[in-house]
């Protein structure tokens, strides 16, 4: 059984022992006279003190299971494009691209035509 569903099934029972535990420990054993308000904010400190830290271990605990989660679906995301990149043709063959591995029309034309133009004034 995991971890997580111990904690969250046996908390409530645990909480429940320790209030009664601290209860029953204040009104025998302390030797001081406490009235049963006083009793009943023992028996809710001590039931807190169970309750709250087993809330904040679970409440991390799915924190944890999403990021790993998140972390495997990132993985098998990356392997699928590993593989989809992998299955693609080598952009630098001139099966596919041969075309257009060739210059521009006109290319010393061109960077002839870029050193002709005028400069462009400041502030236009």
């Amino acid at each position: 059984m995991a971890p997580n569903r111990i904690v969250a099934l046996f908390a409530p029972f645990v909480a429940l022992a320790a209030g009664v535990t601290a209860t029953w420990l204040t009104e025998h054993v302390s030797g001081l006279e406490v009235s049963a308000g006083q009793l009943e904010a023992v028996f809710i400190a001590a039931l807190t003190a169970v309750l709250a830290p087993a809330a904040q271990w679970l409440h991390g605990s799915q924190k944890l299971d999403r990021i790993e989660a998140e972390i495997e679906r990132a993985a098998l995301d990356a392997d699928t494009r590993t593989a989809e990149l992998a299955a693609e043709p080598d952009p630098g063959t001139d099966e596919d691209y041969g075309e257009y591995e060739d210059e521009p029309a006109g290319g010393d034309d061109y960077a002839a035509a870029l050193d002709e133009t005028e400069p462009i004034p400041a502030g236009a």
